[in-house]
């Protein structure tokens, strides 16, 4: 009986070559354009299997962690990444004030002063921690950076602080109208309460829904 030809040995999935890098970045694109944020960390770590060091690659998919509320993971994305050079430090701050790691999240921060997304953040943890002149304070340095829905927290953060005398005053700093959105009436009505002047803040409600 003539010998059986031996089989003919298949190519396994795993020394198939991967992709061109340049295509796994348009993939990484176009699933980040597309809130695909879970597609988004499998690509970006078959990118890191070509490039482990690649900056691009390992900002996406902590910021894709982050998005998929994957807070753990994405510091232990930052963390793993200690050595390279890379400052990932706002991410950190981000993800320890999600964590209501307040102090730490502050302190990752001082690296990142002048930012100001990084100005924005520092006063919410000021705001999260009660402290609430210093949360004003960064406020009023950020009048300029045209962050939306600024000057309704300003307000709200000069009313919760008992300096609701002040409001009418930054908001002509701002040049803002109290009627501009019903939320910023609504804190600007909280502050002419504060004062006894309740008919104004009535009035000020009601022209806002108008």
């Amino acid at each position: 009986m003539a010998p059986k030809p031996k089989p003919k040995p298949t190519a396994s999935s795993s020394s198939q070559p991967p992709p061109p890098i340049e295509d796994l970045f348009t993939s990484l694109n176009l699933h980040i354009q597309r809130s695909q944020f879970d597609q988004a960390v499998k690509v970006a770590d078959q990118i890191l299997l070509v490039a482990p060091s690649d900056e691009d690659a390992i900002r996406c998919k902590v910021v894709a962690l982050i998005k998929e509320d994957r807070i753990n993971d994405a510091l232990s994305t930052i963390q793993a990444s200690q050595r390279l050079p890379i400052d990932l430090s706002f991410f950190k701050a981000y993800c320890l004030y999600r964590q209501n790691k307040l102090d730490e999240s502050l302190e990752s921060l001082k690296s990142q002063e002048g930012s100001s997304t990084a100005m924005l953040l520092e006063s919410q943890i000021l705001y999260r921690l009660g402290k609430m002149d210093a949360c004003i304070d960064i406020y009023q340095k950020l009048q300029k950076s045209k962050i939306e829905s600024l000057e309704i927290n300003l307000v709200a953060g000069l009313v919760l602080a008992g300096r609701g005398s002040d409001v009418q005053g930054t908001l002509d700093a701002l040049r803002v109208k109290a009627t501009s959105s019903f939320e910023l009436a609504y804190n600007t009505a909280c502050s002419l309460i504060e004062r006894s002047k309740y008919k104004d803040a009535e009035q000020l409600l009601l022209s806002a829904r108008r």
